[in-house]
């Protein structure tokens, strides 16, 4: 008896360490503060995100739009109704589907998790109780620095965070009057729980050098030391290569 009540609490990190990674149509379940967004796999609900304004570090997913959802199962009760992921990454598929238009209402004992932000348009701003962190202040004596800019599958748009990321990029660089500034793009895949893989397109790696390379040019970066790559080979598909990486070196 003993043995078999170690061996179940054996299994507990392995039950709750299980990766989810499918894509599929993201339903929005209304509640009294803010919208859920859930997402159905293998006939069970999964709990993604709230819907919150762009100052949150994730971005929902959009309806009309399959979702590539990448994430771990999380200990804890249901949220909104779904089993929570925790990590979560999702990708909005660039392909229209008008089938993922479902909405559901609000029923009792279904909630939101907190959020700071009050339920309606992302205009009315809850008041922010924490001071943010102050921005960086680069001194001497400078050292070479590395930053990894993340995409969504697919995409080479830079969200408000990576935007805030290069400009600290352009403005060390600046600060350390860089020789180099080494900017490198990649691609990758993500292998999902039915064991098929998913590949990013082949020129999204270039386009993403490209973006980055134009907002850090555009922040002051001097070009004559901005040197862009891109690689356009998968090396495994785990979903963790969707990324710019900068090199910049006094």
């Amino acid at each position: 008896m003993i043995r078999q009540v170690l061996f179940a609490f054996a299994l507990i990190p392995a039950i709750f360490a299980q990766q989810r990674n499918f894509i599929a149509c993201p339903i929005v379940r209304d509640t009294k503060t803010v919208p859920c967004f859930l997402a159905e796999y293998e006939g069970e609900a999964y709990f993604l995100t709230i819907q919150q304004d762009i100052s949150a570090e994730l971005y929902p997913p959009q309806l009309l739009h399959e979702v590539l959802v990448e994430g771990t199962v999380a200990p804890g009760p249901r949220v909104c109704g779904g089993i929570p992921l925790k990590p979560v990454k999702l990708s909005v598929m660039p392909e229209l589907n008008l089938a993922c238009n479902t909405i559901l209402p609000a029923e009792p004992g279904i909630e939101a998790p907190p959020t700071r932000r009050p339920a309606g348009p992302s205009t009315r701003q809850a008041p922010i109780t924490t001071a943010p962190p102050p921005p960086e202040r680069f001194t001497p004596p400078f050292s070479e620095r590395q930053w990894k800019v993340a995409f969504d599958f697919d995409s080479a748009y830079l969200n408000s965070r990576a935007t805030r990321m290069l400009s600290q990029v352009a403005e060390f660089a600046a600060a350390a009057k860089a020789k180099s500034v080494e900017v490198t793009a990649h691609r990758s895949a993500t292998l999902l729980s039915n064991g098929k893989a998913v590949t990013e397109a082949e020129a999204v790696a270039a386009k993403r050098a490209s973006a980055v390379a134009d907002l850090l040019r555009g922040l002051g970066v001097d070009a004559t030391v901005l040197k862009v790559s891109s690689v356009a080979e998968v090396s495994r598909p785990d979903g963790d290569n969707r990324i710019v990486s900068i090199r910049v070196s006094p």
